[in-house]
């Protein structure tokens, strides 16, 4: 059985890296990843949540834990995945 999992990549408005992480997410979701659920969360919008081990942007979050600071490869990212979906 293949287990859920939530991606939340948090980025903000003007910031080169977040324009490259929107594209990452996107490319992510058209990878075959079942049971993988992705969040792009952009902190200017209203009402948006930081949880408090997010100070950066990007940050990427997989399941409630921080996995990368930063634009990762995609292939990392797809592996890590991967992983936590086993």
């Amino acid at each position: 059985m293949t287990r859920l999992a939530v991606l939340e990549v948090f980025v903000g408005p003007g910031c080169v890296a977040s324009d490259d992480a929107r594209a990452l997410v996107n490319r992510i979701r058209s990878v075959s990843l079942p049971g993988l659920e992705t969040r792009l969360i952009d902190l200017s919008a209203p009402n948006a949540r930081r949880p408090g081990t997010v100070f950066a942007i990007p940050t990427y979050v997989l399941d409630g834990a921080v996995v990368s600071l930063g634009n990762p490869s995609e292939e990392w990212l797809v592996d890590r995945i991967r992983q936590v979906l086993r």
